[in-house]
């Protein structure tokens, strides 16, 4: 049973296999993505995800490897994705759009948006990351002041999140203040479809409504001690899973956490 609902989570977090395709993967690369947060009583935690960043030449797709790999056995970076509030991330080169899908119990939420350009600051500082060659170059997005790390090796100006737009593909990217980490941990030459879906039952906002919500409800200091306590009413179909001796809560196809942590943003404006 608890497998079943694990499945049942990840599927929920990913654009649809049956979506409309727009583009295949010239390859795949997996991230490690990290946060540098709190647990309810305050004290220092480390989030850590996997992330599968599909590249297409018109696309790219961004999401969890659990989502990736459809397994639902990845139960312990389930609850991470809850906690993170992982976005999935579609961007659309040609269209100069970003589409991006987040659970936020009890909803799930979709915004549309445009690209947005960073004005990278290329260095000539250079680091071996994984065996690959980098090199430096810094730049600001949604209010974050960004260093990244990217290859040459690799043709490609994707990166991991919304992050993109450099000379190769980027290995490594954190923000200043050293609170989020992206870094890659391999690739894969899989082919793959990348696609959109029609979400009618998701909420639609912009990015911005939805930056100003979680800065609302997930930024509220009751949070990370009550994590639903903005909700009204509590779900009818409301049910117990038990994940490394652990008992979590679930409705609507998510983890409801009794308890979560501090909520750190990407977005700032």
């Amino acid at each position: 049973m608890q497998k079943i609902l694990l499945t049942m989570m990840a599927l929920a977090l990913t654009i649809a296999a049956q979506a409309a395709k727009i583009d295949s993967t010239q390859f795949v690369a997996f991230y490690n993505y990290s946060i540098q947060t709190q647990d309810e009583e305050g004290q220092d935690v480390t989030d850590s995800i996997r992330l599968a960043l599909l590249v297409g030449t018109k696309a790219t797709y961004c999401t969890t490897v659990l989502s990736y790999n459809k397994d639902g056995r990845a139960s312990q970076e389930m609850q991470n994705a809850f906690i993170m509030h992982h976005q999935n991330v579609l961007t659309d080169l040609e269209k100069s759009e970003v589409i991006v899908v987040e659970p936020i119990y009890p909803n799930r939420y979709e915004t549309h948006d445009p690209l947005a350009e960073i004005d990278w600051a290329l260095t000539d500082d250079t680091l071996t990351i994984s065996g690959l060659l980098c090199h430096c170059a810094t730049g600001k997005l949604y209010g974050k002041q960004w260093k990244a790390w990217y290859t040459e090796e690799i043709p490609s100006s994707a990166g991991p999140w919304k992050l993109r737009g450099l000379p190769g593909l980027i290995v490594k990217a954190e923000d200043s203040e050293g609170i989020h980490c992206f870094e890659l941990y391999g690739t894969n030459n899989e082919v793959r479809g990348i696609g959109t879906i029609d979400h009618p039952e998701y909420q639609q906002l912009s990015r911005k409504k939805l930056m100003e919500f979680k800065k609302k409800t997930l930024g509220n200091p009751r949070y990370a001690k009550e994590p639903t306590y903005y909700v009204a009413e509590e779900p009818d179909d409301l049910g117990e899973i038990n994940v490394n001796g652990t008992i979590y809560y679930v409705a609507n196809h998510m983890l409801v956490l009794q308890k979560s942590h501090v909520y750190k943003p990407l977005e700032l404006e």
